[in-house]
């Protein structure tokens, strides 16, 4: 047994048979790769017999589908350190805000009632966005904290 990926050509392969099987990869029909490439359908289905070109294309379609998901994962996982590094911005930027009002003794209004729930909210996200889990929903959620956050720090200066 080699080394090879299933799509990669076969010791045993001619180039003919496997520009046929390229051509299968796209087409995924012997009647219309032979039609395509001016072969015979009786010689196409043979080479496909031959070369396993279903299980190959089985095995590279799930190849492609993993490495989506990994490409996806990944993803997921850089937006989520990025939002978590924003959130531990803002969360600093509300308590120098906070600490600033209170510092001159101003009686609380709505907005800063309205800053220690979405804060409360950041510390339900940010413990969540931490854990294992992934998932673009919480990265959403906490994109939309992010901007009600900055919001209301904005119109506090």
């Amino acid at each position: 047994m080699t080394d090879k990926r299933a799509w990669e050509r076969r010791d045993h392969e001619s180039n003919p048979a496997y520009e046929a099987f390229r051509a299968y990869m796209r087409i995924r029909s012997c009647t219309k790769v032979a039609t395509e490439l001016g072969k015979s359908v009786t010689l196409i289905t043979r080479w496909s017999a031959e070369h396993n070109w279903v299980s190959r294309i089985t095995e590279y379609d799930s190849y492609l589908a993993n490495a989506d998901a990994d490409g996806e994962i990944n993803r997921l996982g850089q937006s989520r350190d990025k939002i978590l590094d924003l959130m531990d911005k803002l969360v600093d930027l509300l308590n120098m805000v906070l600490d600033d009002h209170m510092t001159r003794r101003e009686p609380p209004t709505v907005r800063w009632s309205q800053a220690a729930n979405i804060a409360a909210q950041v510390q339900r996200n940010y413990l969540l966005l931490q854990s294992d889990q992934k998932t673009s929903e919480a990265v959403v959620n906490a994109m939309e904290l992010v901007k009600r956050i900055e919001a209301l720090t904005a119109s506090a200066e």
